[in-house]
């Protein structure tokens, strides 16, 4: 399996102190990456020969809620999951191959808990960052079936100026234009907006639901939650009526952070899971083309996880 986790799995001796989304990503990410099944009795010994526990009941208790959390995600994305969980055993059902999705957005959680693994392919996210806005598009674009869903993230791939994407945006909703130049800088590339969801009537006129979207796909994604402001886009875009924020990050949240910043948001909030959940509509939902380049950008990163007999 794959070593501990460097952060979110410490020594707990009177206490807890292992963070449950660390050991739930430690554990999907040794079955997906390294073994083909793990059981708790297995988990159990590694966080007792790792000195994380020295008490077997203790550490029995933490797994159990471990995995209880696994078998609720997995029964999320239904037929998508790539694992099979009984009450004591994990089993890979399919390779991280069949599953890019699944695989990209842990492999980003990861950099959260392995630093020095992360920080091995040097300090250039754009590249994550275009694959993760792609993705959380084309898993809409399946789950909401009637909904127009509109990239719009400035990248070194789509060198588009603020000023025409306001326009874009604009032009598609039928809205009015803004004072541009007033409200932003020069330097302003996207104005922190990477999507554009919107349901449109037969009839094209205004006073519709919007929803503009932030993707944050890296570990500080908290530090996003305020984006995309709202205050700066109903001056670039005279909406009629108001629209609403929405948020995207690959971390799958436990409830209780996943409230509190769904309340931050105040709007849609989708982590891994509600990215996942494409999988119900659509079996195989991720276009050929970006599976490609996703299954490219994980081969790499996978074989160089730090692995228990490294």
């Amino acid at each position: 399996m794959l070593a501990l986790p460097t952060r979110g799995i410490y020594r707990s001796v009177n206490v807890h102190n292992v963070e449950l989304d660390a050991l739930c990503d430690w554990i999907e990410s040794s079955i997906l990456f390294e073994v083909e099944e793990l059981s708790v009795t297995d988990v159990v010994d590694a966080l007792l020969e790792g000195h994380v526990y020295d008490d077997s009941d203790m550490a029995s208790e933490i797994v159990s809620s471990a995995w209880t959390e696994l078998r609720r995600r997995q029964s999320w994305i239904s037929k998508g999951t790539p694992f099979s969980i009984s009450s004591r055993r994990i089993s890979r059902m399919r390779t991280w191959p069949q599953v890019p999705a699944h695989s990209f957005c842990l492999l980003l959680s990861l950099s959260k808990w392995y630093r020095a693994w992360m920080q091995e392919f040097g300090s250039d996210y754009t590249e994550q960052g275009e694959l993760f806005e792609e993705l959380t598009k084309e898993s809409l674009v399946q789950q909401f079936g009637d909904w127009r869903i509109v990239l719009t993230g400035w990248s070194r791939t789509r060198r588009i100026q603020l000023t025409k994407i306001v326009h874009s945006i604009a032009n598609e909703l039928g809205e009015s234009i803004g004072n541009i130049s007033r409200w932003t800088s020069e330097s302003a590339n996207d104005a922190e907006l990477d999507l554009v969801c919107y349901r449109p009537f037969a009839d094209r006129r205004v006073g519709i639901p919007v929803y503009l979207l932030q993707c944050a796909s890296g570990m500080n994604w908290e530090n996003k939650l305020h984006t995309p402001r709202l205050k700066i886009w109903k001056r670039l875009i005279e909406f009629t009526a108001e629209p609403k924020k929405a948020f995207a990050t690959p971390f799958a949240l436990l409830d209780d952070s996943f409230i509190r910043n769904c309340n931050l948001v105040d709007g849609m909030l989708i982590d891994r899971y509600r990215i996942l959940a494409a999988a119900g509509y659509k079996k195989n939902w991720v276009s050929s083309g970006l599976r490609k380049r996703l299954v490219a950008w994980s081969k790499c990163r996978i074989a160089r996880l730090p692995r228990l007999d490294a």
